[in-house]
């Protein structure tokens, strides 16, 4: 079994050599490396080209093309994938050893099974701060993505590259999918009926650089969010009322993200009050519960500070 490993590269200069130190120091050796350069304004070319310099019995291909976001560099390294497995990484994000032989093994077990993820860290600065959430196995799995949440990372996330010919590829609408063209593909593989499989195990680590907040990002990222839990909600069958309050909830919790972030950094407060007035209108009590969980965190946080100082 050969895993094609996808790594987009945009301004990764700095980081994409870490990243390609865990590739290969991968114990299972059957992969290839595709990298696309998305019209990066860094010099990460270069960087890519003296690494594999020094690395040539690697198998690697590096591909440069005008800028497409992330979901148009992703798809032209499938296309140009030769492995049966596509493994997604980012440019900054590392891999623990293990992770392409245990992924294998599941594959090796599960013959049916189409998309495999596994758990990670997030550190910062060197230092591990905490974990991703952990995935789920439900039998209806689009349903459960769409109203639990993304659970799936990129870099965690495995799949078989013969599902591009069933669901398609990860969607170049900048204008509406910008950021989360990851969970539209994951929702569209759930709908097309793939089987997933959640290694309860961690693999990786998603790597944070700053805590500073890109207002344009963080918005499109709630608008794009928006837009797919819009999306796959028509596609539901059989829709209940039940349903039609948990999408409710899903926007509430999509627009508190944004909301915390703005009014907790001291930035943009009013735009984070707008967010937090949205996210009640959308549903009161999940509002309330939210905002509820979120100052017990902080009252948790200071008390420990405060302990660490004594």
């Amino acid at each position: 079994m050969k895993f094609s490993v996808v790594i987009p590269l945009y301004n990764g200069a700095k980081t994409i050599e870490k990243t390609l130190d865990s590739i290969l120091a991968q114990t299972y050796k059957d992969y290839e490396i595709i990298m696309v350069n998305d019209e990066s304004p860094d010099d990460i070319g270069t960087v890519v080209k003296n690494y594999f310099f020094k690395h040539p019995e690697v198998r690697y291909q590096y591909i440069e093309q005008q800028n497409k976001g992330l979901g148009g560099a992703r798809n032209t390294a499938i296309k140009h994938a030769t492995g049966e497995i596509i493994a997604i990484l980012d440019q900054d994000d590392i891999w623990y050893p293990g992770k392409l032989e245990i992924v294998k093994r599941i594959y090796d077990g599960f013959k049916d099974v189409d998309v495999v993820c596994h758990n990670c860290y997030v550190s910062r600065n060197g230092r591990i701060i905490g974990a991703g959430v952990k995935g789920y196995n439900e039998k209806d799995m689009h349903r459960a993505m769409l109203f639990k949440g993304n659970r799936l990372t990129t870099l965690t996330t495995t799949f078989k590259k013969s599902l591009v010919d069933r669901v398609g590829y990860f969607s170049e609408d900048r204008e509406n999918l910008h950021f989360v063209e990851d969970y539209d593909l994951w929702l569209r593989m759930a709908y097309a009926g793939c089987k997933f499989y959640f290694i309860q195990e961690y693999l990786a680590e998603y790597v944070q650089h700053s805590n500073s907040i890109s207002q344009s990002n963080l918005d499109r990222m709630c608008e794009s969010e928006l837009f797919v839990l819009k999306k796959h909600y028509k596609m539901l069958k059989k829709r209940t009322l039940l349903d039609c309050y948990l999408l409710r909830r899903r926007e509430a919790e999509t627009m508190f993200l944004p909301a915390r972030k703005y009014l907790f950094s001291g930035r943009y407060f009013v735009k984070g009050l707008r967010y937090l007035f949205a996210t009640f209108s959308a549903d009161p009590l999940f509002g309330f519960s939210l905002v509820s969980k979120t100052l017990r965190r902080i009252k948790n946080y200071l008390f420990f500070k405060k302990g660490d100082i004594v």
